[in-house]
């Protein structure tokens, strides 16, 4: 038996031809036809790099805030773009600027697929030109460094009699096991629990390892060490100032949410903001075409918390957890306006998918009440966990170190 001969490229771009009966034989030639036939190979484009990885920043020696805030935001992608075109800086040019309230600048480079480190040689350079750009006394801004870019996994449940009794050994114990594992190098490990003595009333503890983020998945959701098999799950941090942008309530992420609904920070209905739009389409506030506020008498604003006539964001909301002189300041209106648009524009949520198959303003939904219990907060930050695999039914609730622990 003879294989058949791979045709050529001429074969693979001619019109189809004719089959008995006048039928085609085959349809036209595909681009992948041809590309076969030719001996080319079209490459997936690789995926773009989350916007940590492209993100650096420097901060002030004291953290203060500048009083030129805005005019750094506004200018210094130019000041950068130039700096790297005078030392030939074959990388791309265009940055976003931001300075938060302790006087830190923040670089977020737009193209999606050169990370931060690929600016490292010029790091001083752009912090020189900073610095007299904008000078600031005896305040300076320090060299600029990438963002933090780390994924926190959680392993659960190890014994005791598993792990060195010296903390400062977990780190070397726990590096060389899990390298000769999966090859992969962690960052940095540490106990759960922090509190020596109540670990020492129990046979296992649960353990937090980093790693850089392509080196999750190679360890999720499992793990093989000291010859038995541990479950691992990705740590996400919480605080009782935290809000969901699920049902946007306080004390919780969207991950953790107990809601099987998304709210509406509008109007408090079961659907997400982006879904949040006015059914007429000459709506004078533009409502038909993106999520509006109020857009109308008839669409009357209502907090998902306080059930008063204002968004869930609203920094006045009874509602909200008080800020202690430990806690970040409340967003501005300003603020909060423009991180609201840049989720419309972003549309839907990928952790809030819009319930299939029904339009706008036509789900079966109710205001949630008045006295609805609110989450559970507690004074001290906390953490929550979640599977980035799905669970099987029936797996029982974390143990009690990963459930009640605080994070440092």
């Amino acid at each position: 038996m003879t294989s058949k001969a791979t045709p050529t490229y001429a074969q693979a771009a001619a019109p189809p031809t004719k089959g008995k009966k006048g039928r085609q034989a085959k349809g036209p030639a595909s681009a992948s036809s041809v590309a076969v036939a030719s001996g080319e190979v079209f490459m997936k484009s690789p995926p773009p790099l989350p916007q940590a990885v492209r993100r650096f920043f420097a901060s002030r020696t004291t953290f203060e805030h500048h009083p030129e805030a805005l005019k750094i935001a506004a200018h210094f992608p130019d000041i950068a773009a130039s700096v790297l075109r005078e030392a030939n800086c074959s990388r791309p040019l265009s940055f976003t600027c931001t300075v938060n309230d302790k006087g830190s600048v923040s670089l977020l480079g737009t193209d999606l697929h050169t990370p931060a480190s690929a600016y490292t040689p010029y790091f001083a350079p752009l912090t020189s030109r900073l610095n007299k750009a904008f000078p600031i006394g005896n305040s300076p801004w320090d060299i600029f460094k990438p963002a933090p870019n780390e994924t926190q996994l959680l392993i659960h449940s190890v014994p005791l009699a598993f792990l060195p009794s010296d903390d400062d050994q977990l780190f070397p114990s726990l590096h060389e096991s899990i390298r000769n594992a999966r090859g992969v190098s962690i960052l940095s490990a540490r106990y759960l629990n922090p509190d020596t003595e109540s670990c020492e009333q129990k046979n296992a503890t649960s353990v937090v390892v980093t790693v850089a983020p392509p080196d999750a998945y190679a360890i999720l959701p499992s793990i093989n060490l000291f010859s038995r098999n541990w479950r691992v799950e990705q740590m996400f941090s919480s605080s009782k100032n935290s809000q969901c942008k699920k049902c946007w309530r306080f004390g919780h992420i969207p991950t953790r949410c107990p809601s099987s609904l998304p709210v509406c920070p509008f109007c408090s209905l079961a659907h997400t903001k982006a879904e949040h739009r006015c059914p007429n389409p000459s709506c004078p506030k533009g409502g038909n075409l993106r999520p509006v506020l109020a857009y109308c008498p008839f669409s009357v604003a209502c907090c998902p918390n306080c059930q008063e006539e204002h968004s869930a964001r609203s920094r006045d909301c009874p509602s909200r957890p008080k800020t202690t002189p430990d806690t970040p300041k409340v967003l501005s209106r300003q603020t909060q306006d423009s991180m609201d648009l840049a989720e419309d524009q972003a549309g839907p949520s990928t952790i809030l998918p819009s319930t299939p198959g029904a339009p706008p303003h036509t789900l079966s939904a109710t205001v949630l009440p008045r006295d609805a219990p609110p989450p559970r907060q507690r004074a001290q930050r906390t953490i929550t966990v979640t599977d980035l695999a799905p669970r099987e039914s029936g797996d029982e609730s974390l143990d009690s170190d990963s459930s009640a622990g605080s994070a440092q």
